[in-house]
């Protein structure tokens, strides 16, 4: 009786997991999920991702402030800096030149992208997403901190 009793539960729960595995829909279509830890003193620092075309990537701000120059200018997320501070620093280290300085960037190979608190990106080519702070290589010196982001992809 107890084994009969044992080997009706095992049948049931593993049909449930059955069951349960296949009821979430975004399983089937997120192929990740990753915080990955960004430095504004570093340039261009691989997500470890790989996107093909078509892909789409939602990159979320999660935690950590950073800063393009430690000694004058404030700590901010990766939103970047207020246009009131942003028109105060040298608007010759800015990658995306539209864009605030400390925000963050991403690039997926000659592609760049804003991200700022947060992005959707539909990649128009296969390749590795990068991030960084919207500071160029010749002015990260001063700079100081990390965000932490979390990196999802979809393809539809």
């Amino acid at each position: 009786m107890q084994s009969k009793l044992a080997t009706l539960f095992f049948a049931t729960f593993a049909a449930g997991s059955c069951v349960l595995a296949g009821a979430s829909p975004a399983s089937a279509t997120t192929r990740y999920g990753k915080g990955r830890w960004i430095s504004s003193e570093s340039g261009w620092q691989n997500a470890g991702v790989y996107l093909e075309p078509d892909d789409m990537v939602r990159i979320h701000y999660v935690s950590g402030r950073w800063t393009v120059d430690y000694r004058e200018f404030p700590y901010v997320s990766s939103a970047g800096y207020a246009w009131r501070i942003d028109r105060r620093i040298y608007q010759g280290c800015k990658i995306l030149s539209r864009h605030p300085h400390g925000s963050m960037i991403a690039r997926i190979n000659n592609d760049h992208y804003r991200v700022g608190s947060r992005a959707l990106i539909e990649a128009r080519q296969a390749g590795f997403l990068q991030l960084r702070v919207n500071d160029a290589d010749g002015c990260l010196r001063d700079n100081d901190g990390a965000v932490r982001v979390k990196i999802s992809v979809t393809d539809y």
